[in-house]
């Protein structure tokens, strides 16, 4: 079935236009609820290095998790203010600032600060309050981030919802995807994974891929002539109200404390390890089709045993897109003299998520994709 999945990933590839260095397929493809969490919850996944991901069987973390404890590990120690404005000024600073009634608040301090430098220190004015600003804003940005573990907790934001991903697709171009698995080759050693491709599913959804079925299945010639109504690549962007690039960015730039408050380069592996680092990809888009229509054919002869079983599965979700039948869409099996042939249609209005384009996350962060020594 290996075999098969990678002609399958590259028959995309080339009827995308997709690309090689950054490009997933994802299965099932449950049609998405109509609404804007659903959406999130598949742009909010660090997703495993291999070119397919089955959502029901690989394990992923989630990006706002590990963002989130990759944020509460920092800190801007006070000690960032000293070396700004010198020891002698901060401690007429901290005299300043005890004498005020009432005491101000936290977010105000830069500006109360800067307020009194002018006055008295003009020179280290601006440095001071640049440094107190980042002191009060790595603050308050954990403080924000500690507010969706609720009760009751909160789903992560991303930009864009279901509404602007349907008008996208009503807007966009239809294609085909044409696949024959005996002039297709299997080679995916150049991709960004290095050809790894290990979480998918067999003949079904949730089917082994050593299942004796889906042995025979993959064993012969496989053809899909799939026409997409609509296809588009949906940009991933956080909502920046939670996400600070800079901050993740100086994280994973530094291994030293500060940025990190305290054990660096533990708290560094166990974010972007090469070995036990959940934060080591990102999702920058994803892609999405409606309107599919797909005729799937095999040359395999099955028996009637066979042909009973794949039609009992058809309803799950059959090879390649897996989309489960209900609320419109149509999955079907049918046998020519034990031949199989598969015919899947979903509406227009129920989108697809079939994959993604992922980047290790220094690229994700508008680095060279190296990790940092």
């Amino acid at each position: 079935m290996t075999a098969l999945q990678n002609r399958w990933y590259n028959a995309v590839l080339k009827n995308l236009a997709a690309s090689p260095s950054t490009t997933q397929l994802i299965q099932p493809a449950p049609p998405l609820e109509p609404s804007d969490t659903a959406l999130w919850a598949h742009e909010n996944t660090v997703p495993p290095a291999s070119l397919t991901f089955n959502r029901q069987i690989a394990e992923s973390a989630f990006l706002f998790r590990e963002y989130d404890a990759v944020i509460q590990a920092l800190s801007v120690p006070e000690s960032t203010l000293v070396t700004a404005i010198g020891s002698a000024v901060h401690q007429e600073w901290l005299k300043y600032l005890r004498g005020l009634t009432p005491q101000p608040d936290e977010d105000r301090l830069p500006d109360v600060f800067y307020a009194w430098a002018m006055t008295y220190h003009p020179d280290i004015a601006n440095e001071g309050a640049s440094a107190l600003r980042d002191i009060v804003r790595l603050k308050a940005l954990q403080r924000f981030l500690r507010s969706y573990q609720g009760p009751p907790p909160k789903p992560a934001e991303y930009l864009g919802g279901s509404r602007e991903l349907l008008s996208m697709l009503g807007n966009s171009r239809s294609t085909t995807i044409s696949f024959d698995s005996a002039t297709t080759s299997a080679d995916v050693s150049g991709t960004w994974t290095g050809g790894v491709n290990k979480d998918f599913s067999g003949l079904w959804d949730g089917a082994d891929r050593l299942d004796a079925i889906t042995t025979g299945f993959a064993r012969s010639v496989v053809t899909v002539e799939a026409e997409l109504g609509a296809y588009v690549v949906w940009p991933v962007n956080p909502d920046p109200r939670w996400y600070d690039s800079s901050r993740l960015h100086e994280a994973y730039t530094k291994r030293s404390s500060p940025p990190w408050a305290s054990d660096p380069q533990l708290h560094w592996d166990m974010a972007f390890g090469e070995k036990s680092g959940r934060l080591r990809r990102a999702i920058a888009s994803l892609l999405v089709v409606a309107g599919l229509t797909s005729v799937v054919t095999s040359d395999a002869v099955f028996p009637s045993d066979d042909q009973q079983a794949i039609r009992v599965k058809a309803a799950a979700g059959l090879w390649p897109f897996f989309v489960p039948t209900g609320g419109g869409v149509t999955s079907n099996a049918s046998f020519d003299n034990g031949r199989l042939r598969i015919e899947t249609a979903t509406p227009a209005d129920k989108p697809l998520v079939i994959g993604a384009h992922v980047l290790p996350i220094a690229r994700y962060l508008g680095g060279s994709g190296t990790a940092p020594g």
